[in-house]
């Protein structure tokens, strides 16, 4: 009896490697693909989270603290019905009383980030203490194109007075460094409006 000897064939083995060299560029191609969707959702879910914190946050202040708006050197703005202010270098100040040397809050684009900045008056001194917090991550998502304009609606035979109407706008980039970059940019545009509650007198 002769014993046959376990094992392939070279003829398999070409066979197996051929079939190898079809099937295993479609799996990595299906799997970058996938990796990348992976990496764009990513991207989208960390743009979209800045970006609404950013929204939530510059609303909630103006509507819970916001009772006018001044330019740089304390002059009331956005006081004529129809005509539109809008910020200019920093110039948009949101006054949070109605006192004559009011505290007071702006926000302003600064290399990618969007700053909140605050000015206490220190009636000692007779000064303005600033203070300012970055409203987001710059390493991974920076703000463009920030504008900030208020306008008073002209008043009618019902509602006598209107108050200003604050809108504002801003672009949300995600930033990523790697050579494919640009394959996966994503960027979300944001803009709203909220109305002041009052006005100062």
């Amino acid at each position: 009896m002769i014993k046959r000897k376990k094992g392939f064939t070279l003829l398999e083995i070409i066979v197996v490697l051929g079939v190898l060299s079809i099937l295993l560029p479609t799996v990595f191609g299906v799997v970058y693909i996938i990796m990348q969707q992976q990496q764009r959702i990513y991207r989208l879910t960390e743009t979209k989270k800045q970006g609404d914190l950013i929204m939530s946050y510059i609303k909630e202040s103006i509507s819970r603290s916001a009772v006018g708006i001044v330019n740089d050197v304390g002059v009331a703005q956005c006081v004529t019905p129809g005509v539109t202010y809008s910020n200019t270098t920093g110039e948009f100040n949101l006054t949070m009383d109605d006192s004559s040397t009011p505290n007071m809050f702006s926000f302003q684009q600064d290399t990618g980030q969007l700053l909140f900045i605050e000015q206490t008056y220190i009636p000692w001194l007779a000064i303005y203490s600033d203070s300012s917090i970055s409203l987001n991550d710059s390493a991974t998502v920076q703000i463009a194109n920030f504008v900030i304009e208020c306008q008073k609606r002209s008043a009618d035979l019902v509602n006598v007075n209107f108050f200003p109407v604050v809108g504002f706008s801003y672009d949300a980039t995600f930033v990523d460094a790697t050579p494919t970059a640009q394959e996966g940019v994503v960027s979300l545009h944001y803009q709203t409006k909220v109305k002041l509650r009052q006005t100062p007198n």
